[in-house]
């Protein structure tokens, strides 16, 4: 018997190509291939400088130095991104950087209530060393705050930083000797902020005065206290090219000032805010002709002052007022 013709069997003659089309609609489709990994070391320099310089110090120190070692010495060859250095970290920031303490340890064995606070200056005082080891001649404006142990850096700084121009000192403790041997080996300064630091005026303005007679701005900004008023305020010689002295809440009498106007006679601009001096405008511009931006003891706390009763005494409502305004940023200028 003959077999049956293939088209009664099949009667489509398509039948084959239409059922391998639908099970290729109904199959799951393959896998697309995995995009290539980038390699982020591969990034051009110039590219990631423009991200390293939107970064603060602290995240290019704990985070970008630590994920490859081409954007590490990227980041430390970079000249301008050590030009400034700013450690002025307040110690709210332990818990940010606790989990990168490299030096934790030596915390180890402290009362448990200063634990943090020793942690934290030592992160802090090992993060600036390597800043101005980083930095080296580059390093022109440097500010210190309290999350800093000011007597290791201060010596590190002196003699690594030789072309530092802003020295900033905020808000710790200064020892007058100290100070004065670092300040003495920093010839290119032309700038010196002391900001609420724990150390008498009279005498920081004086070391200041012997160990930088070049500079060109000064700022001293204290709490005005009670010791203080034994401590005169004075240049032990002239400071021809300073053009900006700023005293903020430093106990300073009519004399001590002209005094000090005296040897300064190329000012341009003083700022008295909060000062105990009592002294008219016009007889400052006869000592100083220089001077275009004058701010008395009054013109920022005038209004302040009305706030507090009589039972405060002039020193107390100084320091009162000092401390409310501790943020203002015109203090900061």
């Amino acid at each position: 018997m003959s077999a049956p013709p293939s088209d009664a069997l099949n009667p489509n003659p398509n039948f084959n190509e239409i059922m391998s089309e639908e099970g290729a609609v109904n199959a799951t489709p393959p896998p697309e291939p995995l995009a290539e990994e980038r390699d982020w070391a591969e990034l051009q320099t110039d590219a990631l400088m423009v991200i390293f310089r939107k970064l603060g110090m602290h995240e290019v120190l704990l985070r970008v130095s630590k994920v490859c070692s081409s954007w590490r010495k990227s980041a430390k060859d970079d000249s301008l991104l050590w030009r400034r250095i700013d450690m002025g970290m307040p110690f709210s920031t332990f818990q940010y950087i606790s989990k990168f303490k490299g030096r934790i340890d030596m915390a180890i064995g402290y009362d448990r209530t200063c634990i943090e606070e020793d942690a934290m200056i030592a992160i802090g005082t090992e993060m600036s060393k390597v800043a101005v080891n980083w930095g080296g001649d580059c390093v022109e404006q440097l500010l210190i705050g309290p999350a800093v142990d000011y007597f290791n850096i201060l010596d590190y700084v002196a003699d690594r930083a030789r072309n530092l121009k802003s020295l900033s000192l905020i808000g710790i403790f200064l020892d007058v000797e100290s100070v004065a041997n670092a300040l003495g080996r920093l010839k290119q300064l032309e700038e010196i902020r002391i900001d609420r630091c724990s150390a008498p005026s009279g005498m920081m303005m004086k070391v200041i005065g012997t160990a930088c007679p070049q500079l060109k701005r000064l700022k001293l900004i204290f709490p005005t206290l009670e010791e203080e008023i034994w401590i005169q305020l004075g240049i032990p010689k002239p400071m021809l090219q300073l053009e900006f002295l700023q005293l903020v809440f430093t106990f300073i009498t009519t004399e001590e000032l002209m005094k000090i106007l005296e040897r300064c006679p190329n000012l341009e601009r003083l700022d008295l805010r909060g000062s105990t001096v009592e002294v008219k405008d016009t007889d400052i511009q006869i000592r100083c002709p220089r001077i275009h931006t004058l701010i008395l003891p009054d013109d920022m706390l005038s209004q302040a002052r009305n706030q507090y009763d009589d039972q405060y005494s002039d020193i107390e409502w100084q320091v009162q007022t000092f401390f409310k305004h501790w943020h203002n940023p015109i203090l900061l200028n």
